[in-house]
């Protein structure tokens, strides 16, 4: 689980990096005409967060 969690992690920055440059210069996002930061990004970033911490060690027994 935290295999995928920083795989999803790793996208959604990279992505956040391509909408943070494209609001800066005033390109609209790519991605059907969604306002930026995109949609898909946010979700993407939000399941890597979720799933890493329900993966850390810091909610499992010991």
């Amino acid at each position: 689980m935290l295999t995928v969690s920083k795989w999803l992690l790793i996208i959604a920055g990279v992505l956040l990096i391509i909408d943070s440059i494209g609001i800066f210069a005033g390109i609209p996002n790519p991605f059907f005409g969604w306002p930026l930061p995109c949609p898909v990004t946010l979700l993407l970033l939000g399941a890597g967060i979720l799933l890493f911490g329900i993966g850390s060690k810091a909610f499992k027994k010991q």
